[in-house]
């Protein structure tokens, strides 16, 4: 009988103690890391022609730290499409050529990254999009399916900003229209190239006369062929008789 006894108050602090060890097992289980994805557009509504400024934020909503990557084209993907369908294109950001390739970075737990990024062919036709961001915490790889975000909800109407050609830069005719109204006058022989300056980037370079009550005077200016604003006054001639015109990347 006591043999009985000891056996079911052995099975009874056995059963006792499995609640406890289920809720150890689970909250082992729970440390995880967590990503979540937030891309922001600085708008809601552009003109045709105009860039955009992308912010992305990735948090780790886990509770352990996240091998990930640090925000770059090599780990972010951007689509677009009409509002209302299915229909998704992707589109590159601006990059710059110094720009490293895949970076490896550890977010810690209930901490966050964020990156803003350029892109110049979200605004080609008017209406209504909606834009979409995925994260890849190892890198783009072939079948590997990306973090995806909500979408971004934007339209695009009114008066075309800028005319760009198919790598997403503004035309050389609008680098020149962009010099004319930051010098405030109409310039005669106007000479462009497409330059790559200290960050990577590339640059306008616009040299002309401008002129103005007395005799037309040479000046020159580096244009954001990106954004479309003038990013420094630069000494006339100096790009174009020296360095070799660079080639745009193919912005898809």
């Amino acid at each position: 009988m006591q043999g009985n006894w000891r056996r079911i108050l052995l099975a009874g602090a056995l059963l006792a103690a499995l609640p406890l060890g289920c809720a150890s097992l689970a909250k082992k289980q729970a440390a995880a890391p967590r990503l979540s994805v937030v891309a922001t557009l600085d708008s809601v509504k552009y003109q045709p022609g105009q860039a955009v400024v992308c912010t992305v934020k990735i948090t780790n909503d886990g509770d352990a730290p996240a091998q990930a990557g640090s925000l770059s084209a090599d780990t972010m993907e951007f689509w677009y499409g009409p509002g209302g369908t299915d229909l998704r294109y992707r589109r590159e950001v601006v990059r710059s050529s110094k720009e490293r390739g895949f970076d490896p970075i550890t977010i810690a737990p209930k901490n966050a990254i964020t990156r803003r990024f350029v892109l110049t062919r979200l605004t080609e036709e008017e209406g209504a999009f909606a834009f979409h961001a995925l994260y890849s915490a190892g890198g783009n790889l072939p079948g590997t399916p990306g973090i995806a975000g909500p979408a971004f909800l934007y339209r695009v109407d009114g008066h075309p900003l800028f005319r760009r050609d198919e790598h997403g830069l503004i035309r050389k005719e609008d680098a020149i229209e962009v010099v004319k109204q930051k010098v405030g006058s109409d310039v005669a022989n106007p000479e462009t190239k497409l330059v790559r300056n200290e960050a990577g980037l590339l640059d306008w370079y616009v040299c002309a006369e401008v002129k103005g009550s007395g005799q037309p005077a040479k000046r020159a200016f580096f244009v954001n062929p990106y954004t479309g604003v003038v990013r420094a006054e630069a000494k006339p001639d100096a790009a174009l008789h020296g360095g070799t015109e660079e080639k745009a990347e193919t912005s898809r």
